[in-house]
């Protein structure tokens, strides 16, 4: 998973549709120029986007995908003071879409829309999870002890757990995931 994150997921992710919001979402509202969107409301791009993924990197770059939306926005809405220093330093587009503002989707919609479309092999996702979840609380582990180390870990971890955003529930993915996170972040 390591290998693949630093080396194919940016050339791979550049290849999805992406959205720029209007210079008053961009200016005044984000007030961030360099703001874009990606995947629509429920993912409604995810058929399109996956498209260009090969299915030998489909659940690779799922995860990926998830795990830098659910880092940027449990950051943005829990620990406010370093968020401008994760966004500088990452830039990542926003997961949703904006109109006459901006929305941000639920992280948790990741993974759940490549399996309601039936764009993944739910059998390989499912027995990657253990090894996602692993990557992630290491990455994230390691990431905000260099660059953010005024982030508390187990705060940053409980705060996604607590998170309104925490209850979608739709799919088994997102189930196991969960369970995985909990016993992870539990134990």
């Amino acid at each position: 998973m390591r290998d693949y994150f630093y080396e194919k997921f940016p050339s791979q992710f550049s290849s999805i549709a992406t959205q720029r919001p209007n210079g008053t979402v961009r200016g005044h509202i984000l007030a961030d120029p360099s703001v874009i969107f990606f995947g629509g409301a429920d993912w409604k791009n995810v058929a399109k986007d996956l498209n260009a993924i090969p299915m030998s990197d489909r659940s690779r770059f799922v995860f990926a995908l998830f795990m830098v939306v659910l880092t940027d926005q449990a950051l943005y809405a829990h620990f406010r003071d370093s968020y401008d220093a994760w966004r500088r330093r990452t830039n990542f587009p926003k997961f949703g879409w904006s109109g006459f503002g901006p929305h941000n989707e639920n992280p948790f919609k990741i993974l759940w829309a490549p399996e309601r479309e039936g764009l993944i092999d739910s059998k390989e996702f499912l027995g990657a999870i253990p090894e996602f979840v692993r990557f992630f609380m290491d990455e994230t582990t390691s990431c905000f002890r260099q660059y953010l180390p005024e982030v508390d870990l187990l705060a940053f971890f409980n705060a996604i757990k607590i998170d309104s955003g925490y209850t979608f529930h739709e799919g088994e993915i997102v189930s196991r995931v969960k369970e995985e996170f909990e016993l992870l972040t539990n134990g």
